[in-house]
């Protein structure tokens, strides 16, 4: 029996931002955003870095930064309103970073008080690529792997969910996860 459902926000709550769109081909943008959403480098450090990366001054990245990632955020209506509505206990787990979260704080307004508990990537200092992260959800939450279902759109994040026994659905669209929930016994 599924007692608490793990969402991811981006690609399934709200439409996914397109990272790869902001920082193109420069090489090792992957890594320094993993640092930074994984608390491993201040805010500064990643702005110097990214300007560095993207041959701009600082004050021209962190605009341009803020202009693709802070706009406002699409809801996946159908989604958002099946989170919303579900009986078992929600949580939420969402790779972010510091700039992010802030400048998304209205967005989540619609997110975060009906979740028992959010689990930020800056804020716990893993990233859903890390293994450790579901170990530390698992832990966190308290329950059998068995008892908790994840959703992300990644499915790579679904896969490593499930290799610790955790269910797990790889979001698609909203009718397919709707279908899902109750194959799970979860709607």
């Amino acid at each position: 029996m599924i007692k608490a459902v793990v969402w991811d926000i981006g690609g399934v709550l709200f439409k996914d931002p397109k990272v790869g769109n902001f920082w193109g081909d420069a090489s090792g943008s992957k890594e320094l955003r993993k640092e930074f959403g994984s608390g491993q480098i201040s805010k500064e450090e990643f702005i110097k870095k990214g300007a560095r990366f993207l041959k701009i001054d600082e004050k021209t990245f962190i605009k341009r930064y803020k202009e693709t990632y802070l706009c406002p955020k699409k809801q996946i209506k159908e989604s958002l309103e099946i989170y919303k509505k579900m009986k078992t206990d929600k949580y939420i787990l969402s790779d972010t970073n510091p700039i992010f979260a802030e400048g998304t704080k209205d967005n989540e307004k619609e997110i975060y008080p009906f979740a028992k508990k959010v689990f930020l990537s800056h804020e716990i200092k893993l990233r859903k690529s890390d293994l450790q992260t579901f170990k530390f959800i698992i832990k966190e939450i308290g329950l059998n792997p068995r008892e908790i279902l994840f959703i992300d759109n990644n499915l790579e994040h679904a896969k490593a969910a499930k290799s610790l026994g955790m269910n797990s659905i790889h979001y698609q669209n909203p009718e397919q996860l709707k279908s899902d929930l109750k194959r799970f016994g979860a709607l």
